[in-house]
């Protein structure tokens, strides 16, 4: 999937007007980069189109120990919006990274991140 369809896909699902989905895209995945220790973040760039892996390569890929609601929290703080709207984003976002990457890298992603992760990308469980 080329950056475009990513970003088109993001924008039909989430209904997003003019460049929201650019907006959210962007809060969700540098988050995401912090949140995944950097080896984790660059498997995971290593499958998405070059500018959203530049996204994940930028963050400082920390591997911060947030759970669900602290994730959240942090993509409502970088996109100046409020919680609610951000797990919107997050749903919306990871729904499409989960269609863009292999079944064993999600199983890989997925085993790094604490429960309740896995819905965000919408499975119930390991893939």
């Amino acid at each position: 999937m080329s950056y475009g369809s990513f970003l088109s896909t993001v924008r039909d699902r989430g209904e997003y007007p003019g460049d929201e989905a650019e907006r959210a895209v962007e809060a969700v995945l540098t988050t995401l980069g912090e949140r995944l220790p950097s080896h984790s973040a660059e498997h995971l760039a290593d499958q998405l189109p070059t500018p959203l892996a530049q996204i994940l390569e930028n963050a400082d890929g920390a591997g911060r120990s947030w759970g669900v609601e602290e994730f959240i929290t942090h993509v409502a703080q970088r996109a100046d919006e409020d919680e609610e709207t951000a797990e919107t984003d997050t749903r919306v976002v990871f729904s499409v990274i989960s269609e863009q990457v292999t079944g064993g890298e999600m199983n890989k992603l997925l085993s790094q991140l604490p429960t309740g992760y896995a819905e965000l990308f919408g499975y119930s469980e390991l893939a």
